[in-house]
């Protein structure tokens, strides 16, 4: 188990919650690192990298997910008559498999070094790339920066204090900004991992499992489907859930008469098959004013070629 998931066991929001008076110094520290590191970039003292293509950054400021996966989808779907080339840093695999499955269409391209994605990219023919998790990531210049956020992330606090990674002042560099609860799902279709559709999951018993930012809102969908959580399994984001323990969660779920294990489709990207069936649910993403934004996006890429 890596640092981050320890963290995660030991409970982050606890330790916060009980020690967030000592650790506001540390706060006030990493939110004066970023803001110098920003700083720097902006005064060319680190490097940062022209490609010939329009860039839209899909980034935040917080630790954890916001919607940045779904709205990049949406992006790509969007632009789905260019060549769209989507950028990853490859923390974790189940991105890149479920952006892989959802837009077969569009090149995928996974590594830490993305200016070195973006380079590979172009020489492949891309004409548009889509940096997710970007606002972070200076050294590739971006057209567009998309910044989602949450409205308490405007009053939080920097690690580990709370949970940005960046100061909300720094919210000032993004050229567009969408609220988190501007980013609506809907439920498309509920899925075997063969890809058999299932109507209706109404009324049956089921264990539920995630490993994403933010596993509250999976349930909230499940509920909306009717269903009867008799047991619930929340990994860290990107967290391994390893053959043996969702075994033995199967097996708890099984005894409290679950029918099926149900999780989100970035979870199911990763896993094989169970002694009970495992569904998972197929979501789609609506952006309210989503047409401002494409004309925003439009405007920036229209300023930059002329």
């Amino acid at each position: 188990m890596t640092a981050r998931h320890l963290f995660f066991r030991l409970g982050a929001q606890f330790i916060r919650s009980k020690f967030s008076v000592i650790l506001t110094p540390f706060g006030w520290i990493w939110q004066c690192v970023s803001r110098a590191r920003h700083c720097l970039f902006d005064m060319g003292f680190f490097r940062t990298h022209k490609v010939k293509i329009p860039v839209i950054s899909v980034g935040n400021i917080a630790v954890g997910g916001t919607g940045k996966t779904p709205l990049v989808i949406r992006l790509a779907q969007e632009y789905s008559s260019t060549s769209v080339a989507i950028l990853l840093r490859g923390y974790g695999k189940d991105e890149e498999l479920l952006f892989k499955k959802r837009l077969p269409q569009v090149a995928v391209y996974a590594h830490p070094d993305r200016v070195k994605s973006a380079k590979l990219a172009v020489e492949n023919g891309a004409k548009l790339l889509i940096l997710d998790d970007g606002f972070q990531h200076r050294r590739l210049a971006r057209d567009v920066d998309i910044v989602i956020v949450r409205p308490k992330d405007f009053s939080g606090r920097c690690l580990p204090a709370g949970e940005l990674r960046d100061s909300p002042q720094l919210l000032k560099k993004a050229d567009v900004i969408v609220l988190d609860t501007d980013i609506q799902t809907k439920v498309l279709r509920i899925l075997t991992l063969q890809g058999r559709e299932i109507s209706s999951i109404q009324g049956e018993r089921v264990g539920i499992f995630c490993g994403i930012g933010t596993p509250e809102k999976f349930k909230k969908t499940l509920s909306s489907l009717g269903v009867e959580i008799v047991d619930e399994w929340i990994l860290a984001d990107h967290e391994p859930m390893g053959k043996k323990r969702l075994k033995d969660f199967c097996q708890k779920c099984k005894s409290l008469g679950a029918r099926y294990l149900v999780c989100t489709e970035k979870d199911a990207v990763k896993l094989s098959s169970t002694d009970l069936p495992v569904l998972f649910v197929e979501i789609g993403v609506e952006v309210v004013g989503f047409e401002k934004l494409i004309a925003k996006i439009e405007e920036r890429m229209y300023n930059m070629l002329n």
